[in-house]
């Protein structure tokens, strides 16, 4: 079982120490996928059901972060020109903070199935429709990370703890990443995407 206090970052108001977060012993993280080459994919980083299960039980501390953590993404995204005309175009900055929050959230589910994996795939091929080619998305993600890292320093000291959960996020990451890109090469056409499309619907 971990301890940890949590701490929301983005916050300037005093933060309300006490508040105790407990990985539930109770929880079972799962892998439910007979897709081999899925599961050939969590074997080569290593991703575990033990792993998802500390996932799970960094949910809390997420959620107390989360708009801070949506906050610093577009603001990051909307300094580059390009993206802030994708979004323009195609959607608003308040429905995709609204989605973003919501992946966030499940992206810490502590579980594996089909439906998280088809939504990482719509993901992509959103990405695709509205022509956001795959540095602009690494880069977003790398973002993540760092926001994600932040949360993680502040509120957890002990340091072998702290580089443990810091690889289990990079591994989760690390898989969403593998199955947009994986999307992306599987549709090559994204750079001759038609700008005329409709416009986009809530993930």
């Amino acid at each position: 079982m971990i301890t940890i206090k949590i701490s929301n970052i983005f916050n300037s108001k005093k933060v309300q120490h006490g508040y105790q977060l407990n990985v539930d012993s109770n929880f079972h993280g799962a892998i439910k996928t007979n897709d081999a080459e899925i599961l050939k994919q969590l074997e080569i980083i290593d991703l575990t059901i033990e792993d998802l299960e500390t996932i799970k039980g960094l949910q809390p501390l997420i959620k107390e972060n989360l708009e801070g953590l949506v906050d610093t993404f577009y603001k990051t995204i909307l300094k580059a020109d390009n993206l802030k005309a994708i979004i323009d175009q195609n959607s608003s900055t308040n429905r995709l903070r609204q989605t973003l929050e919501k992946h966030i959230l499940e992206m810490f589910n502590g579980i594996i199935d089909y439906e998280f994996i088809e939504k990482r795939i719509t993901v992509a091929k959103v990405h695709i429709r509205i022509g956001l080619e795959p540095k602009w998305y690494l880069g977003a993600f790398q973002n993540l990370f760092s926001s994600l890292s932040k949360v993680i320093n502040t509120n957890i000291s002990d340091q072998v703890k702290k580089a443990e959960i810091m690889d289990v996020i990079s591994k989760l990451l690390n898989f969403e990443q593998q199955l947009v890109l994986e999307a992306y090469e599987k549709n090559k056409t994204y750079p001759n995407v038609n700008r005329n499309m409709k416009k986009l619907e809530v993930i």
